[in-house]
C-alpha cells in the first residue's frame, strides 16, 4: 500500500509526464481497435453484398460466329435449345454438373389497376430458384405442372408486388391476382425476397414453357445456368469453361477456336478472388495495428526514460538513506504497469465506443446506387476477447518497457545522482 501512496504522490506531482505516457497507450490502443473494428465493417459490407450471388454456378449466353467454319457463315447467331440443356446435363459432364436450368428474357410491361412499369419477363423452370437461392416469401414458386400445362402463371419480388398495389408494403394481397403483360393475364401465384443484385428485383418469372408459346422466337434460349462441384482452383475452373466451350462450338458447328460463340460468367472465379482480396485485407489490418500498438509501447518506454531522468536526484537520495535497487526497480516497475493499466483500459475502451458510434450512425444504412442498394460497412466492430487481449498485451508490453529504465535507476550511485542538476 505504501508503493501506491508513492507512485499517486509522484504522478500528482508530474501530471503532464503521466498524462504523455498515458497518451501514447491510449492512443496506440485505440487505433488498433478501431482501425480493426473499421476494417472488419468494411470486410463484412463486401460479404453481405455478394451474399446473393451463388459462389458455384456458371451462365452462359449465345453469342455469334466470328469465322466461317462447316458450312456456317461468319457472324452468324448461335442458337440454344432444349437439347444444349439436355447435353449440358448429360454423361459428358456430369462428374461437375449438377442442376442445368434455361431461361427466356424480353422487356414488357407489366400492370395491375393504374400501376404498370418496365419489368423483364423471363421464363424460366422450377430449378432456378434453386440455382439463385431465392426464398419465398408467400404463395408458392413454379413447379413442374406450370410446365407441363404450360399455364400464365407468375413470381414476383416482394418490391415488384408493392409497387403494383401502389407502394402498399403488403405484398400478400397480391396473391391469387390477375396482373396484365402485352394483354394477358397472369395469375401471381408467389412471392419471393428482393435481391439486391444488378436487374435481379425488376425480373418477373412465369414458366418456360408458357414463354416459348408467345415469343415469336419460339423456344430459343437466351442463356443457360448450371451449378457445378468440385472445382476449387482458378485452373480447374478455367480448365473446364475451356472444355465446355470447346464442346458446345463443336455441337453448333463453330470453330473450336472461335471465342465469341458462347459467353461465360462463372460466379466462383469470383468469390474465390474476393476471398484472396478479403484475407490481403485483413493481414493488412493486423500488420497496421501492430505497428500502431508498437508505437504506443515505444512511446511507453522513452516516456518512463524521462521519468528517471527527471527523478535521478529522488533515486539517489532514497540509495542514501538505504533504499535497495530492488526497491527503486519495484517502483518504476509498477508506475509503469499502472499507468499502461490504466490507460490501455481507457484506450480499449474509446475504440469500442468508437466501433459503437461507427455501426449506429453507418453500420446499418445502405447506399442507394439506383439499381440496388450496397452497404458501406456492415457491423463493424472487434471481438472482445481480441479487445481484451491487446489490452493485455500493451500491459506487459508496459511492464517490459518499464524495465530498462528501472535497471538504470537501479544502477545510479547516490553521490552522482545528488551532483546532477
Amino acid at each position: 500500500m505504501e508503493i501506491l501512496n508513492e507512485i499517486w504522490s509522484s504522478l500528482r506531482r508530474n501530471k503532464l509526464r503521466t498524462v504523455l505516457t498515458g497518451f501514447a497507450v491510449s492512443w496506440g490502443l485505440f487505433m488498433i481497435i478501431a482501425l480493426l473494428g473499421a476494417g472488419n465493417g468494411l470486410l463484412n459490407a463486401m460479404i453481405n453484398n455478394s451474399d446473393d450471388v451463388l459462389t458455384n454456378v456458371i451462365n452462359i449466353w449465345p453469342g455469334s460466329r466470328s469465322i466461317p467454319y462447316d458450312g456456317m457463315k461468319a457472324y452468324s447467331r448461335i442458337r440454344m435449345d432444349m437439347s444444349d440443356v439436355e447435353y449440358t446435363s448429360g454423361p459428358r459432364f456430369s462428374d461437375v454438373v449438377d442442376d442445368v436450368t434455361a431461361r427466356i428474357v424480353y422487356s414488357d410491361t407489366v400492370s395491375f389497376g393504374k400501376e404498370s412499369f418496365a419489368v423483364t419477363m423471363a421464363g424460366v423452370a422450377p430449378l432456378t430458384f434453386k440455382i439463385q437461392g431465392d426464398r419465398l416469401l408467400a404463395g408458392r414458386l413454379l413447379n413442374d405442372l406450370d410446365i407441363k400445362e404450360k399455364r400464365r402463371t407468375m413470381v414476383l419480388y416482394s418490391d415488384t408486388a408493392s409497387s403494383l398495389l401502389g407502394d402498399d408494403p403488403d405484398y400478400v394481397k397480391l396473391l391469387g391476382r390477375y396482373v396484365k403483360v402485352s394483354g394477358l393475364m397472369y395469375q401471381v401465384v408467389g412471392i419471393i425476397e428482393e435481391i439486391e443484385t444488378m436487374g435481379g428485383s425488376s425480373e418477373v418469372y412465369i414458366p418456360i414453357s408458357t414463354m416459348s408459346t408467345i415469343r415469336t422466337e419460339g423456344s430459343w434460349f437466351s442463356s443457360i445456368a448450371f451449378s457445378f462441384h468440385g472445382l476449387n482452383s482458378d485452373e480447374d475452373n478455367e480448365a473446364f469453361e475451356a472444355a465446355y466451350k470447346r464442346a458446345m462450338n463443336a455441337r453448333h458447328r463453330a470453330a473450336p477456336e472461335d471465342k465469341t460463340t458462347f459467353y461465360v460468367h462463372n460466379s466462383m472465379t469470383g468469390n474465390m478472388q474476393m476471398k484472396k482480396a478479403v484475407g490481403i485485407m485483413r493481414i493488412a489490418l493486423w500488420v497496421l495495428g501492430i505497428f500502431t500498438l508498437l508505437s504506443g509501447i515505444v512511446g511507453v518506454s522513452n516516456i518512463m526514460l524521462i521519468t528517471v531522468k527527471e527523478r535521478i536526484q529522488e533515486f539517489g537520495v532514497r540509495k542514501a538513506l538505504g533504499a535497495a535497487p530492488l526497491d527503486i526497480m519495484k517502483l518504476i516497475v509498477v508506475e509503469s504497469v499502472l499507468i499502461t493499466a490504466f490507460f490501455g483500459v481507457l484506450g480499449m475502451a474509446l475504440g469500442l465506443g468508437a466501433n459503437y458510434l461507427m455501426d449506429i450512425t453507418i453500420g446499418h444504412n445502405p447506399i442507394d446506387i439506383g439499381f440496388t442498394q450496397i452497404y458501406m460497412f456492415k457491423n463493424p466492430g472487434v471481438d472482445m476477447s481480441i479487445a481484451f487481449e491487446a489490452t493485455l498485451l500493451i500491459i506487459v508490453a508496459g511492464t517490459i518497457a518499464g524495465l530498462a529504465p528501472a535497471v538504470k535507476a537501479a544502477r545510479i550511485r547516490p553521490v552522482e545522482a545528488l551532483r546532477k542538476d
